[in-house]
């Protein structure tokens, strides 16, 4: 065991550190007159251009094709065919013999 005592480090409690005061200074801009503002408007739609349309030179001929109305109909299906197999079950199925609900067996109780 090591003799004597150990040095520890003084316990401190937090305080705020110095500060040095604020000093403002004056200053020598002072404002002349009144401030401008921008006047108040109302909202008008801008001014645009007519717009021009050109003529051209075509010119559809003749008839425009259009196809013909149909009437929706349900579509055509094949017949269906069922086709006979050779699978034939032989013997008898085994079934799980019936069985009522009877109480376990319990051992005895030791005390």
């Amino acid at each position: 065991q090591p003799e004597g005592e150990f040095q520890k480090r003084p316990d401190q409690t937090w305080a705020p550190g110095e500060r040095a005061n604020i000093v403002k200074r004056g200053d020598n801009l002072q404002p002349e007159g009144e401030f401008q503002k921008r006047p108040d408007q109302t909202w008008a739609p801008g001014e645009r251009a007519d717009t021009i349309k050109r003529n051209d030179n075509l010119q559809p001929e003749g008839e425009f094709q259009k196809r013909p109305d149909q009437t929706w109909a349900p579509g055509e299906r094949a017949n269906i065919v069922k086709r006979g197999d050779n699978l034939q079950p032989e013997g008898e199925f085994q079934k799980r013999p019936d069985q009522t609900w009877a109480p376990g067996e319990r051992a005895n109780i030791v005390k």
